[in-house]
């Protein structure tokens, strides 16, 4: 017997909840929960200032950062940081605590790799230093993906298929940055893809819209060639 419950049933608090837990339940978006997430952060703003809820106002400004470093503006649009982006993260981080302790996990251990590298947290650091370490966690996250593939090739290998043996590979020190950031580069691109600003980037490159929302590659492709670090 399935547990669904139509959003359109639940009060204000109880569907951003729902919304937030499906990204880690599910692993799904859905444009009408997206674009609801956009309406309150919107109607908040539309009364002044929005209201951080979930991080602190140094993690509130690396996300910002980040937003603007994902997607940023070009000759069509904004970017993510225009879009809405880091309001949108926060709501659901605040309705999901393993969406949050993501993202806290995230900010912390950017700070401290940035700290290592340049002496200073990542919003100090110079804007080539940022696109640098961004650069290192892309490279190294397809690094990773290369590794995973060979081992499910040698796993599935009629000659080692029982082989259990040795490994002497090095673990890579940025893999946990790599998970982090993996959160935060699709979480980002969600939200600028089912805001306004990212509707019309959508126009813009052809794409249509979808019933259920997942990011078409065509315009994670896009969005990533907008990136420094891509």
């Amino acid at each position: 017997m399935s547990n669904f419950v139509p959003l359109e049933t639940l009060d204000r608090r109880s569907w951003l909840r729902a919304i937030a837990l499906g990204l880690t339940t599910l692993g799904t978006l859905e444009v009408e929960g997206a674009q609801h997430v956009h309406a309150e952060t919107a109607a908040e703003k539309a009364k002044g200032p929005y209201r951080v809820k979930e991080f602190t106002a140094a993690e509130y400004k690396t996300l910002q950062r980040l937003a603007e470093l994902i997607v940023p503006a070009d000759q069509v649009s904004g970017s993510a940081l225009d879009a809405g982006a880091p309001e949108f993260i926060d709501t659901l981080a605040h309705q999901n605590e393993q969406i949050a302790n993501i993202f806290h996990g995230c900010f912390a251990w950017l700070d401290a790799e940035m700290r290592k590298r340049y002496q200073a947290t990542f919003v100090a650091t110079k804007p080539e230093q940022q696109t640098q370490m961004l650069d290192a966690l892309v490279e190294a996250g397809r690094e990773l993906a290369e590794r995973q593939n060979e081992e499910l090739v040698y796993q599935k290998s009629a000659v080692y298929k029982d082989f259990t043996g040795y490994t002497v590979r090095r673990a890579n020190e940025l893999g946990a940055g790599v998970a982090f950031f993996d959160w935060v580069r699709k979480m980002t691109v969600d939200a600028f893809y089912t805001s306004p600003v990212g509707f019309k980037d959508l126009n813009y490159i052809g794409n249509r819209a979808l019933s259920r929302y997942t990011v078409p590659a065509e315009a994670m492709e896009y969005a990533l060639k907008r990136s420094p670090f891509a």
